[in-house]
């Protein structure tokens, strides 16, 4: 099927439970723009969060940081203080209401948030519903498909002038099931949307339409101008956004799903997409858990050496689907609690270690917005005594020093700065420690005050470093230390293909009632793209999507998950003084920290033949592409095994039980 040739990522709907006022949310807005103003904040830096906590408390009432709780949040309210995020647009219908939260970007990634309407507001007004996208109809239909739950139930895309028709056709033609209504024409906002079911609830044409998610096809006239309003019937609000906001812009969107073999073949019957990553069983496994996952997406027609263009452009579309292959692990949970859906939303940002700082930051200042997943310190890298007395990584000396540490010179660094709190048992060093810090920890080893200055200064590059190792034994130096430092402080997660890095974080649960519950979750990412690092004229074009969907991402996000699931079971455990309990917990972080760790290498030359790969495909030199695509098969056969290993290691210590 010929691909439609200018699909976009759109609008995403949300439906929740309840919508504050306007004016509430407004003076949420007022609140931090001033703010803002009263503590200057540099874009690349941090604020002082002790002061700026201090400051939030003289402008009025606080949420405590830390109480925060990932339940019963109003997401409104956390977009504002998360990411700075505004409200830029309302509906107020009679029988529900909407809120348009934008970033600071009008082409950056927008929601539609609906509530039903109060019954004072339905009261009031009665005149029927004017816009089909806003009747209480679609809300009631989906939570009854997905357990009563809150969640993303609208995936909108935009579609060029003439091309509505030729979608609807080919609905017609091939999944008739699938058409939830006819066309709606909006005169007054020169716009038409189509929209139909996402699933099936089994398979493709032998079951009925799952009626739970919606795909929406909008098509807007030429008087629509960028960043004008997505829906008829919003209406526009003024916003002021803070200077220290950064944009975002939507990535991909992923699907959880029974047939992902059916969603994908009914994308290619009526968009002509088509499979741009495919993983099988066995490769994508976090312990016993394990899934299958596609990603499918279009040809993006934009070609540019842009790093800016690149990152604003909505027509590379990519929607990666997963299906359970076993009774245990987050996909299979969430289909069995909320049925097929969105699991998340990934954004794109220019700089996502600034980005998450300062959610970060404003989360331990006002006690409001968003946490993320759980990532040990183990996934970033440990002090190792060998660290020492080799001065380095893998005998490599670091600058100015002309040898390691003695054994016990080594042993004496460690016992140091475990006495003085700057290292855990484990061996994570202190993010905040500086110089001065570690040597007045290191003051009382005793060869440590005759050390040589080089010595000193290698002591002190090894203790930075081995913060981390795992990610620089990956990039070397194409990362300053400081990114570094900022990477491994607030969580974020490296996947490297050939020379393009992806990094990438998970919020905790959004729209989330009770703990423990399943619900859906956002991801931020930030793509750094060698073709173009120079910016010259002979580079080539940033490929779309760059950084790639390699078996890292979707094995990374998966066991992070499940690692961040069993932290807070142990949590939970040693709360309730369940000695054997948290050990048992503890044992299953360590397991799939393990498998993480374990698997990078083999991840690595998954990612580097995959490069390889593409890049004979390209010349057109098969022989060299088929050494690649043989040795991407036996570096695939060996993360099965690695699979295989946890799955049964895990199985077995679930069997002995606590």
């Amino acid at each position: 099927m010929a691909a439609i040739s200018a699909c976009k990522f759109d609008t995403l709907q949300f439906f929740v439970d309840e919508l504050q006022p306007l004016s509430h949310y407004k003076a949420i807005e007022e609140r931090l723009n001033q703010f803002a103003t009263l503590v200057p904040f540099s874009k690349g830096s941090r604020w002082d969060v002790a002061a700026a906590r201090e400051a939030w408390l003289k402008m009025g009432p606080s949420a405590d940081p830390s109480t925060f709780q990932v339940h019963e949040r109003d997401l409104v309210e956390q977009l504002l203080h998360g990411f700075g995020w505004r409200i830029t647009g309302q509906h107020e219908g009679t029988e529900t209401c909407s809120l348009l939260l934008s970033t600071v970007d009008p082409a950056g990634i927008r929601f539609v948030i609906t509530a039903k309407a109060a019954q004072s507001v339905k009261k009031a007004k009665a005149d029927p519903a004017a816009y089909d996208h806003f009747a209480a109809t679609h809300i009631n239909r989906y939570t009854s498909y997905h357990n009563g739950a809150q969640g993303v139930a609208v995936l909108g895309f935009e579609l060029a002038r003439g091309e509505l028709e030729v979608v609807v056709e080919r609905y017609r033609a091939c999944h008739p099931k699938l058409i939830v209504s006819v066309p709606h024409q909006y005169e007054d906002e020169n716009m038409r949307i189509f929209d139909v079911y996402a699933y099936y609830l089994g398979e493709k044409k032998e079951s009925e339409a799952d009626p739970g998610t919606v795909i929406r096809f909008v098509e807007r006239g030429s008087a629509c101008a960028e960043g004008s309003m997505p829906l008829p019937g919003l209406v526009p609000v003024a916003a002021t956004f803070d200077p220290t906001v950064l944009p975002a812009y939507a990535d991909h969107w992923v699907s959880n799903v029974r047939s992902r073999v059916g969603f994908l073949q009914t994308l290619e019957d009526t968009l002509g997409f088509v499979p741009k990553v495919d993983f099988n069983a066995g490769v994508v496994a976090a312990g016993e858990a394990q899934i299958e996952s596609t990603v499918m997406g279009n040809a993006s027609p934009l070609v540019t050496k842009d790093m800016n263009t690149a990152l604003k452009d909505r027509g590379q579309v990519f929607l990666p689907t997963n299906n359970a292959l076993s009774p245990v692990g987050h996909v299979h949970w969430y289909l069995e609690e909320l049925g097929q859906g969105i699991q998340h939303v990934a954004s794109r940002v220019a700089s996502l270690p600034e980005y998450i700082q300062r959610a970060n930051d404003l989360r331990q200042i006002t006690g409001e917005g968003f946490t993320f997943l759980n990532i040990p310190r183990t996934y970033y890298g440990l002090l190792e005594k060998q660290l020492l007395v080799k001065g380095g990584v893998d005998g490599e000396l670091l600058p100015d020093s002309a040898t390691g540490l003695g054994e016990s010179e080594a042993e004496a660094v460690m016992a140091s700065l475990l006495d003085a709190g700057l290292m855990d048992p484990v061996g994570a060093v202190s993010l905040e420690a500086d110089e001065a810090a570690f040597d007045r920890a290191l003051g009382g080893a005793s060869f440590y005050g005759g050390a040589s200055v080089s010595t000193k200064k290698m002591i002190h590059c090894v203790l930075r470093r081995s913060c981390y190792l795992n990610l620089w034994k990956l990039m070397h130096d194409q990362l300053t230390e400081e990114t570094y430092m900022s990477i491994v402080r607030n969580k974020i997660l490296i996947d490297v293909q050939g020379e393009d890095v992806l990094m990438q974080i998970f919020t905790s649960v959004i729209l989330q009632r009770k703990p423990g519950t399943e619900a859906p979750f956002l991801e931020f990412i930030q793509r750094v793209c060698a073709q173009c690092s120079d910016g010259s004229e002979t580079c080539e074009p940033i490929r779309p999507g760059c950084g790639g969907f390699g078996i890292r991402n979707f094995l990374t996000l998966f066991l992070s998950i499940e690692v961040s699931k069993a932290m807070l079971d142990a949590s939970k455990a040693a709360e309730g003084g369940k000695v054997a309990e948290t050990a048992f917990h503890n044992r299953r972080v360590k397991l799939f920290t393990d498998q993480l760790v374990e698997a990078n290498p083999i991840l690595t030359e998954i990612s580097d033949c995959m490069t390889g790969e593409g890049k004979c495909l390209d010349k057109g030199d098969t022989a060299g592409a088929e050494d690649w695509s043989r040795r991407k098969e036996l570096a695939n056969r060996a993360l099965q095994e690695c699979s295989q290993k946890y799955n049964g290691l895990m199985k077995k210590m679930r069997e002995a039980g606590w």
